[in-house]
Parts: structure tokens; sequence; C-alpha cells
């Protein structure tokens, strides 16, 4: 067909004929001419390649095209492996750098962008920069802390665009911006020293302290802009949509004691006020897991019970009772509440019938002779598409919402002992307990994908959690690092810890 003819057929023909194109079609198409470039330059087109993928978000819940790339401050800025993560920007046309040709369409720059930025954490490309949080540092083998003081660690991290808010054992609050590792504020509050006790969103930084009370800044000024007072215990779990905040408190390094609060409270983050404080209805039920999304909670009880309310108008919605196994966790999906059970089953219901839609089990290893799973579940994290659980032996293994095995990290090495700290989007951060190493997965249906070690070996013994705290947008991963077990081998005797921040766009 001539280039003349096939431009003078109908708009809804053209689409449809080149909706059977495969994304090499459709770039091989855009050479052929301008007005077959045009043609395959659509929305219509593009967009459910971006759904395929999984990166419909890059175009809808954030903005790829207009995040901002880092500039590095110098020539010799570190970059990965791979090299610089520069997206080249000729690649889109825009009329100002080609007059004549119409503007590449927004979800065909999606789709280039996020190929890209995948392209960027799959090969290890991008920029590093790092900055010291003010610890005096520690020595030599024995991992000794040298400080006048107490030992500060890292609590928890919470990130937007360049903003990072660090909460600090010692009892501050730094806001740095990472695009030039300059500090910002430093703020004397009291953060619980859990990893979900912090949250930024839309410049407001969110803190679950410990003296029970949850206290917003802006991350702009450092200025503090309500205090929310209500639990007894301290705030160590909270959620933060940009205008309400879904709170939970407890005791830190609790075993399973029935303890004095556990109510979820509901508040406004715009005036601090308590909406609702949703109760379990017994002072004998104690909270377990808590979970939030698009206004809804759902809190997992001793009860075996997951209750559901709406955050809107306080009201409980849903309730579900499983009697014949003890409750781990629960999840909220998009329209499905999932529960994970003791002894590897998982449950999941629909949030609007209260239907059991789907039971499945974990695989785990079963010993004949002593008749019980020898590699039980005992943690589940949950990306909104694919279920993580850790076991007792800290084998972490991936399944999808029907239930379907997708791979476990034993292939990796029977060694490590691990613990997820960070699963987001299609990324997970692990870290090895043997040795407080951080590892770097991409997932999806195919399985895990190892990526690199982030964090090299800390110690030559065991490293608790604590000393393993990241934060991971689309673009950037930080995490702290205390010490490196080489570079004491190779005799540097004292070091400093540092957070290291990867910028992948």
């Amino acid at each position: 067909m001539s280039q003349d003819g096939f431009g003078c057929l109908p708009n809804e023909l053209v689409e449809k004929v080149f909706g059977y194109l495969t994304v090499d079609d459709l770039c091989h198409v855009t050479l052929c001419g301008r007005s077959w470039r045009e043609s395959a330059n659509q929305d219509a087109l593009w967009r459910p390649f971006c759904r395929w993928k999984g990166w419909e978000h890059y175009g809808t819940m954030s903005d790829l095209c207009k995040e901002v790339p880092l500039k590095p401050n110098s020539p010799e800025q570190k970059t990965g492996e791979g090299g610089a993560p520069t997206f080249p920007v000729d690649a889109v046309v825009t009329g100002s750098d080609w007059p004549g040709l119409v503007d590449t369409c927004k979800w065909k720059e999606v789709y280039m962008k996020a190929r890209h930025l995948e392209g960027n954490w799959r090969n290890n490309r991008y920029h590093v920069s790092s900055f010291e949080f003010g610890s005096a540092g520690y020595r030599e083998w024995l991992f000794e802390y040298i400080g006048p003081g107490p030992e500060p660690l890292v609590c928890n991290m919470a990130g937007e665009g360049d903003c990072l808010a660090v909460g600090i054992s010692i009892g501050t609050m730094q806001i740095w911006d990472v695009s030039n590792c300059k500090r910002r504020h430093l703020i004397q509050v009291n953060v619980s020293e859990a990893p979900d006790a912090l949250k930024m969103k839309d410049g407001i930084i969110a803190a679950g302290c410990k003296d029970g009370k949850i206290r917003t800044f802006s991350a702009q000024t450092g200025e503090q802009l309500q205090v929310m007072s209500g639990h007894r215990l301290p705030v160590l779990r909270l959620f933060f949509d940009g205008n309400t905040i879904v709170s939970t408190a407890y005791k830190e390094y609790r075993k399973n004691e029935v303890y004095a609060d556990s109510d979820i409270r509901v508040w406004s983050a715009a005036d601090g006020c308590c909406r609702y404080n949703l109760q379990s209805g017994s002072v004998g039920r104690r909270l377990d897991d808590l979970d939030y999304k698009d206004k809804i909670v759902a809190g997992a009880y001793n009860d075996k019970t997951i209750r559901v309310w709406n955050a809107d108008s306080g009201s409980r919605i849903q309730q579900f009772t499983v009697q014949a196994r003890d409750l781990l966790s629960c999840h909220l999906g998009d329209g499905i509440v999932i529960g994970a059970y003791d002894g590897n089953v998982v449950m999941v219901w629909s949030l609007e019938s209260g239907d059991c839609i789907k039971t499945f089990d974990v695989p785990g290893n079963y010993s004949e002779k002593y008749g019980k799973l020898l590699d039980r579940a005992r943690s589940y994290t949950f990306n909104g598409a694919l279920l993580l659980s850790t076991s007792c032996n800290n084998h972490m293994r991936l399944l999808d919402l029907n239930g379907k095995f997708l791979g476990d990290s034993r292939p990796y090495s029977n060694e490590f002992n691990f613990e997820p700290i960070v699963f987001r989007g299609n990324k997970l951060v692990a870290a090895d307990l043997s040795g407080g190493a951080n590892h770097l997965w991409s997932v999806d249906q195919d399985g895990f994908h190892y990526i690199k070690e982030v964090r090299r070996i800390m110690f030559d013994d065991e490293v608790t959690v604590r000393y393993s705290v990241a934060w991971m947008s689309e673009t950037k991963l930080a995490f702290v690092t205390y010490v490196d077990f080489e570079s004491f081998e190779q005799g540097i005797t004292e070091q400093i810890p540092i957070i290291i921040v990867h910028h992948y766009w």
C-alpha cells in the first residue's frame, strides 16, 4: 500500500490494523514515512503495551515524563557497573526540536522511558551519592562503636522526589536533599524504632513517635505542622496517603502477650484530628497486622479474624474468620482481602461480597518422619500483585494470587539467611542476616532475577535486621552501610557509617 493511500484510511481502521502489531513492528512502521509515523504515534496503541509490561503506573500514579534526571556534581561522580543512567533525550520528538513532526504521544514516551529505566535497574546503570549521618564510626574486626554516646542507628527512611527523611535512634530526624547530598534540617524528635514509623507524601512527613504521638512536618521547611495524641504505646506502624493517616501502636520487641493499645486510629493529616478509633470489640484481642489501601483498613487479630473498615466512614464492612488456623497477616489488593495463615495456607476473599474466592498452599518442606512442615512460612509481604513468603529458615518464596509458585531464593545460596527489607513494584531488597549484605532482585511471573549485592558483608557473623534499613522509589534506592568487612581486611581500621543513594534516572 502506498504511503498516501495508507494516510487516507479512516483512523479507526488504522488503529484496528496497527493493533495487531508488536512494539518492534510499530518502530519499523515509524521509519517508513511521516504519515506512517503519525499513524503509529497514537496513545491508543502504546498504552496497552505499557499496561501489558506493568508500566502503566508510570503515566498515571506517577509521571516519568516529568521526572528530572540527576545532574552529576562532577565528572568524577561514581556510577554503577553499567555506567550512567542517561536517557537519550533526542529519542522523544517535541515541536521545538523537530519542526514539521508531530510530538511523540504521551504513552509512547512513557513506554520508551519506562523501558530505559527498567534497563537501568537490571544493568546497574546509576549515579551514586552518599552522606554521613553523624556517627562517630566503628573500629576494626569487632564491629565496635567508638563514639562517646549511644550508638546511632538509622531506624527508618521515607522519601519523595529528591527529599529523604531519616529517623535516627538517638532522638533526631534528618531531612536530606539527595540530589546534592546537603542536609536541609535536623529535627529533635524521638521517632519510633520501626521501619514503618516514618512516611512521606505530598511534601509532608508523618512520624510515629515513642511517646505515642504522631507528628507531621514540612519536608521543605522542617516546620512541625500537627501533633496527634491518642495512642498509649510507641507508634510503630502508620500509613499516609497525603490526607489520611492510619496508625497503630504496640510495645517494641513485643512477644505474644495481649497489650493495652490494640486500637487502629484514623487521622486527618490537615488538622490532626482523630476521625475514628477502630476497635476489635474486646480488650483481650491483640492486633497482629495492619494494612491500608484506597481508604480501606484491614486488621488481623489473634482471634483468627480479619476485620475490615471504611476509613472515610469508620464503619466495619467485612469480617473474615477461619477458626482452624492461626492468622499471621492480612493484605489488601484491588477489591480483595488476603489472609496468610500458619501452616503455609493463603486465603483470598472478595472485598465486596465477602466470598472466599481462592485458597492455596505455599510450598514448604514436609517431613514424613515428624509429620509436619519443617520450613513453615513465618511472614508475608505483598506488592499489590505478587506475594512474598519468608520461611522460618529464611528462604523467600514468590507466588501469584492464583497460588502459582514462581520461584524461591534458595538457588542463590543455601547459606543465605534472607529477610525482606523493601518490596516495591517489581523490585526486592533483602538482607542476608548471616553477614549483613543487602541484595537486590527484580521479580515477575518468571520468579526472581538477581541484580546485584548493593551492600557488601558488614561482619563475619550474624548481623541483626535492625542494621538493614532501606527506602526505594521508582527511580532511587537508598540504604545505610555501617562498616564494610572487606575494607577492614584491607587495613582500614576505622569506618564512618554512610547513607548511599543510587539514582537510576
